[in-house]
């Protein structure tokens, strides 16, 4: 397997954000001061500046993580969390809320609640020689009926590939469900160059490890 490019690291950091600021002190303030020490292209306005999402949100800031590295980084602030986004890794999303609460305890005394939930998301775009196919040899069976049944419009004869694995918890889309997992061949390029997308509730590194073993599992 060879990573093309990270397409999202996502760390999730879930509380009750009133609990951050109990005494109810101005969060005009840390909006500015957010904004300016990361430089966000996009920033809101005042608190009451909430997006589609129904947060505060923060988009295309530099944050020089632990190794000297500037990267893109998104916040998001919601009324039950934090959500930051990066596209290096889940350590740098990770490292820069450690930093930023830090900074915001340390410069106006919001301090995070105990028990804060964590969660994650990745998604990765990767090269890998793999076949689905391999995972049942009555796939092949079942295409070429598809192919069979199929009629073309522009009269144009097909091959069908099976090209995704999607896996997701009986909750899905509830408040605290993982996101699902995916494995699936990027929609767009061509068969030919092996370009595949993944998406996992984990953390980069393990992501990457996962997606590693999945690959030796369907080479056997």
């Amino acid at each position: 397997m060879k990573v093309l490019y990270i397409g999202m690291a996502r760390t999730l950091w879930l509380f009750d954000f009133s609990l951050m600021n109990p005494t109810g002190k101005s969060l005009q303030p840390v909006i500015d001061g957010i904004k300016e020490k990361y430089q966000f292209a996009i920033a809101p306005k005042n608190p009451l500046d909430f997006d589609d999402t129904k947060s505060l949100s923060f988009k295309s800031g530099t944050f020089v993580n632990a190794r000297g590295v500037p990267v893109v980084v998104g916040l998001q602030i919601y009324k039950d969390g934090l959500v930051v986004d990066t596209l290096s890794s889940s350590d740098d999303s990770t490292e820069f809320l450690e930093k930023t609460s830090k900074w915001l305890n340390d410069q106006f005394g919001l301090s995070l609640p105990p028990n804060v939930r964590k969660a994650y998301v990745s998604q990765i775009d990767f090269e890998s020689d793999v076949s689905l196919m391999t995972l049942n040899p009555r796939f092949s069976q079942f295409l070429k009926l598809l192919e069979k049944h199929y009629k073309p419009s522009d009269g144009k004869l097909r091959q069908f590939e099976l090209t995704s694995v999607n896996c997701w918890t009986e909750d899905t889309n509830q408040a605290g469900a993982p996101a699902p997992f995916k494995f699936e061949r990027k929609i767009g390029p061509p068969f030919s160059s092996n370009h595949y997308f993944s998406q996992a509730p984990l953390e980069t590194e393990p992501h990457i490890q996962l997606l590693t073993e999945f690959e030796q599992m369907l080479k056997i």
